[in-house]
């Protein structure tokens, strides 16, 4: 299964941000088995710096691993 989403909202600077994410997931007897993301990332790390910047430092965090 694929979904094709589009990202926009307004950074704290009053930029607008926008983004076209992809996600392919792998379903097994109706369960998501597995999941592959596509998405621009240079412009989601331009954006999450600004927002770190106006003063939330989880923005550029690093990730959270289980």
């Amino acid at each position: 299964m694929v979904v094709v989403g589009d990202t926009t909202s307004v950074l704290p600077d009053g930029h607008r941000y926008e983004n076209r994410v992809m996600q392919r997931m792998k379903l097994r007897w109706g369960r998501v088995t597995a999941i592959e993301t596509l998405e621009d990332l240079q412009n989601l790390q331009r954006a999450l710096l600004v927002v770190a910047a106006a003063g939330r430092p989880e923005a550029i965090a690093p990730p959270i691993e289980d």
